[in-house]
């Protein structure tokens, strides 16, 4: 019995690791991982595993390494889904926003003719080909926006009622419910940093 339960804590384990994707850079005030029914609370050089659910509290910063580069940032209450991630094999990152504020600069995942990284979101979709972009509720719970903040590719956002490209940086886009992405302009410098400020 000793000897199956310790097999088993090793495979738990090693299975853990194959499924590692990136580690954390900054935890401040309150920053969570949950897989399953485990939660943990993360500090510098955590690991991060597909699956994981990410939770930040009040004042809470937080700011993940991909294993290709891609650095995450989250403001506070924030949760984001890291759903899938690989770059060795094939270049595939899905994750999914539910609230709060993120952003995101992709690393070597993008590096490739189709990469497969998108955002998922209550609202839409971001399809992502190599870029530094910001997203969240900025003003309100009911809107997510989105800017591209530097890239040379364009940044794709979407949803059942419709499909906006977002290029050049500078430019964003307002998603809401029942409405196709708004189109895409310049923000104002106000706004610009009021997003910054949610996730510095």
């Amino acid at each position: 019995m000793k000897i199956q339960l310790l097999s088993f804590i090793l495979f738990s384990s090693a299975s853990l690791a194959d499924a590692q994707v990136a580690k954390v850079m900054l935890a401040k005030e309150q920053v969570l991982a949950t897989s399953g029914s485990v939660e943990r609370s993360l500090s510098r050089k955590s690991p991060i595993y597909r699956a994981d659910i990410l939770k930040t509290g009040k004042n809470a910063r937080a700011q993940f390494r991909f294993s290709d580069g891609t650095i995450l940032s989250l403001g506070e209450h924030t949760q984001f889904i890291v759903d899938q991630f690989e770059h060795e094999t094939v270049s595939e990152a899905h994750f999914e926003f539910i609230q709060g504020a993120f952003r995101v600069v992709t690393g070597q995942i993008t590096q490739v003719t189709n990469p497969d990284f998108k955002i998922k979101t209550p609202m839409g979709s971001i399809g992502i080909r190599g870029t530094d972009f910001w997203g969240g509720n900025l003003y309100s719970e009911d809107t997510i926006d989105v800017i591209l903040l530097d890239s040379e590719h364009p940044l794709v956002v979407e949803n059942e009622y419709g499909r906006v490209t977002i290029s050049p940086p500078g430019l964003g886009t307002t998603l809401t419910f029942g409405k196709p992405p708004s189109k895409p302009e310049k923000w104002s410098d106000k706004k610009l940093q009021d997003a910054v400020k949610t996730i510095q």
